[in-house]
């Protein structure tokens, strides 16, 4: 596993899939406003490799790494300007 936080050694089991269980979409959507619109729901890794696999881990396994790592940019710009404070201008 790389680009992901994780505890060496951590073993990741599979199993059938149950859907009375919550589940991560498989796939993950690569319009920068609606990967910004996830960001939000995305819990900041804590070190310890509990929210594996995180948003940008499964982003990375899902597109080459050059055309994610443009498409995460334009996701940031996009969650900052989703956020940003309009009242003070």
């Amino acid at each position: 596993m790389t680009s992901t936080a994780h505890v060496e050694g951590t073993v990741v089991e599979t199993g059938a899939f149950r859907p009375e269980l919550d589940h991560l979409e498989p796939q993950v959507p690569t319009d920068p406003y609606a990967l910004a619109a996830l960001m939000d729901n995305d819990p900041g890794g804590d070190g310890t490799g509990r929210n594996l696999p995180d948003l940008y881990a499964r982003f990375l396994a899902q597109e080459p790494t050059a055309h994610a790592s443009d498409l995460w940019g334009r996701a940031r710009t996009a969650y900052d300007h989703l956020h940003a404070d309009l009242a003070g201008e």
